[in-house]
């Protein structure tokens, strides 16, 4: 898979093999086409936590992955026009809960005794970082779906539950080390 963002790093959008839609060929019929272009199978969007005209506080994490089916089967998002058909489209507009699972990061909560920001990782992550986080759904709130935190100098844990896959799960980590010149 590849992991592509915007100039700024606040979209992130994490594809399987295949071509990008714009370099497709036209004058190939529209069934053909389509299973050439690439599945895109996790986006991530970024924005930063506003007081007053600058960034403060922890940054939101928005994040859209294909729906799965009861039955277990993840649906195909594979689209000849991203910008308005692409999970991050669907993300922005509030796309169907049928085509779309959609999670955001779980808001710290500001802890005075130590003057920072704070989550439980039940013993899982034990160094502050920015780049700590919990991803809970949109629909289930208390159940945290994925979470990534700072254990050492450059050792990170992740934990992620199903319907996350291990490509899904790194991909949306990986978004979490670029810098952020939206957010920052």
């Amino acid at each position: 898979g590849k992991l592509r963002s915007d100039f700024l790093g606040i979209e992130w959008v994490a594809y399987g093999p295949g071509l990008n839609p714009s370099k497709v060929d036209a004058k190939l019929p529209a069934a053909h086409t389509i299973q050439q272009v690439r599945e895109e199978l996790v986006a991530v969007q970024y924005t930063a936590s506003k007081w007053g005209a600058t960034a403060k506080g922890p940054r939101k994490m928005g994040v859209v992955i294909p729906h799965t089916q009861p039955n277990g089967e993840r649906l195909v998002c594979r689209t000849l026009t991203p910008q308005s058909e692409g999970l991050l489209a669907l993300l922005k507009n509030g796309g169907s809960a049928q085509l779309i699972d959609t999670y955001n990061n779980k808001p710290p909560k500001w802890n005075d005794t130590i003057g920072a920001y704070v989550l439980n990782f039940n013993k899982r992550v034990t160094e502050a970082s920015v780049k700590n986080f919990q991803l809970i759904s949109t629909t289930d709130p208390e159940t945290v779906y994925l979470q990534f935190g700072r254990v050492g100098k450059e050792v990170f844990n992740l934990d992620f539950r199903y319907p996350v896959s291990p490509f899904q799960a790194f991909a949306m980590c990986l978004s979490s080390f670029d810098y952020k010149l939206g957010c920052e």
